[in-house]
């Protein structure tokens, strides 16, 4: 009786060893996947705006609004001459996600997360007016 009971016990251990070794590997899974989808968002929450800009300037003017989701961790954006970029706080660093337009490109874009309705105009100088 006393072997089944040492085998279970070796179970028990052995079981408790992989668990402890497996769960830096499955954080780090983790944090690359948040990491992964907080980049992709914000690289077609830029390429939407910047295709909905580039498409009034070939129409030669007009408004739109585009709906876009920007991911957590946003720190900041730039919005000029040519160029959209959002900057996001990754880890200890910062990636950036931009676009850059046919049309000088002005205004403001959200950081906050979420679903943003931003609207997008051709302004009377032939620049893009992007959100408000």
């Amino acid at each position: 009786m006393q072997l089944k009971s040492q085998a279970g016990l070796e179970y028990i251990l052995i079981f408790a060893i992989l668990l402890v070794a497996l769960t830096p590997i499955f954080i780090y899974s983790v944090n690359i996947s948040s990491t992964s989808i907080r980049t992709t968002r914000s690289r077609a929450a830029v390429q939407t705006i910047a295709t909905a800009a580039d498409n009034l300037y070939k129409l030669g003017g007009g408004k739109t609004t585009v709906t876009v989701n920007i991911p957590s961790g946003v720190e900041s954006y730039l919005v000029e001459n040519k160029t959209i970029l959002l900057r996001l706080r990754i880890g200890d660093g910062y990636g950036d996600a931009f676009a850059v337009t046919d049309a000088n490109v002005t205004g403001e874009l959200p950081i906050t997360e979420g679903a943003h309705d931003v609207p997008v105009q051709m302004l009377s100088n032939g620049t893009i007016q992007i959100g408000v």
